[in-house]
């Protein structure tokens, strides 16, 4: 993570997530969704079962990470009840999460990745459990793992502890911000909601004959005015739509991501103080595993990573069944990813920068049009 900044991380991989248009008359019980990725230049079917399946691996293997949390499983929107508007905010959730998931510099290089985003097999959920579930975690994998106590620095769990307090803050800020941007979106909404309703009205008075009676010179000079307006509002309107789209995509989406990651740091905090013990009998339990020769999954095909995996843990099983070595391996990569969610947050500035060129351009265009309406009579 030293040598590439945030940007550098975010061009890893672009991620697009779009619903499979469903078939004319059948009510499905689920959504399926088309996932492309351009690093693999792949293009996958995902139901959310699959990326529950991909989340809960994730918190098993990197319970030092930063995972964010999936947006909340529902029923669809043909099942009563259900609005496309949840669907359509879960899939721009998903597409958070994902490109969270790889930017990330250790999460993105594991095979599971890879396999999430090109793996074709109908049952996908069960599929990758069943290739990955038998790993153990990062701690045991990964080279730092056995040199954890040596590499933690004095004074690491204070320099986590005191972070933990700063990066709330931070979410909080994040919380009020997605707030506000909220509104702001919702406003040009219904602005480019209201233009289109004016247009229709502007236009259907056009054609009513309540003014004949002015005489017919008045009524065309009327007339002529209601439909060259209604073009106006409805050129007005779509400038409205197009300042709405790039406020939700180039704001206030990328403001939730950020919030995303703080978010997720903040349940980091939480796994490590909770979890810490249970990662550790967890990790002995496939140390003896891998003792016994009893691989699974995608172990039992990858011989390189078997054989690494055999090694290491015959060299450096006393380490690694040690539980102050997986807490100096578990402060170390809070450390690292608290440097990570800050990372992300630099992005803030850029992000409402954006925001005053996206208002800029969207007032002047407003202005453009209303002034052509003032002309018209």
């Amino acid at each position: 993570m030293e040598d590439k900044d945030i940007n550098d991380l975010l061009e890893l991989d672009t991620i697009s997530i779009e619903p499979v248009p469903q078939k004319k008359g059948m009510i499905l019980r689920h959504v399926e969704y088309l996932v492309k990725s351009e690093r693999f230049r792949s293009e996958v079917k995902r139901r959310y079962s699959d990326f529950q399946a991909l989340y809960d691996l994730l918190l098993y293997r990197f319970p030092y990470r930063l995972i964010p949390k999936l947006p909340p499983a529902k029923l669809m929107a043909n099942v009563v009840g259900v609005s496309s508007d949840f669907i359509e905010e879960r899939r721009k959730a998903l597409i958070r999460w994902l490109t969270i998931i790889t930017s990330h510099p250790v999460l993105t290089e594991d095979p599971m990745i890879k396999y999430f985003l090109t793996d074709n097999l109908n049952d996908h959920a069960t599929s990758i459990r069943d290739q990955f579930r038998h790993f153990p975690d990062e701690f045991i994998l990964n080279e730092l793992g056995p040199r954890a106590r040596d590499v933690a620095t004095a004074g690491l769990r204070s320099n986590v502890m005191a972070s933990r307090g700063q990066v709330h803050t931070l979410e909080e800020v994040l919380k009020r911000f997605s707030q506000i941007t909220a509104k702001i979106c919702k406003r040009s909404q219904e602005e480019s909601e209201d233009m289109g309703e004016l247009t229709r009205e502007l236009a259907s008075i056009g054609n009513q004959s309540v003014f004949t009676m002015l005489g017919d010179s008045l009524w065309k000079k009327q007339k002529d005015f209601f439909y060259a307006a209604s073009k106006e509002v409805a050129s007005l309107g779509a400038k409205v739509a197009e300042q709405n789209r790039k406020e939700e995509a180039e704001v206030h989406q990328k403001i939730l991501l950020l919030l995303d990651v703080v978010s997720a740091h903040s349940d980091l905090s939480e796994r490590h103080e909770k979890g810490l013990t249970k990662d550790h009998k967890v990790a002995i339990e496939k140390i003896g595993m891998v003792k016994s020769r009893d691989m699974r999954g995608a172990l039992s095909s990858d011989s390189e990573l078997r054989n690494t995996l055999e090694k290491r843990v015959a060299e450096h099983e006393i380490v690694l069944t040690d539980l102050e070595s997986r807490q100096a391996f578990a402060l170390i990569c809070i450390e690292s990813e608290t440097k990570l969610a800050l990372m992300f947050a630099s992005l803030l500035a850029k992000i409402l920068h954006s925001l005053g060129v996206v208002e800029q351009e969207g007032a002047q265009e407003k202005y453009e049009v209303w002034k052509s309406l003032t002309k018209l009579m």
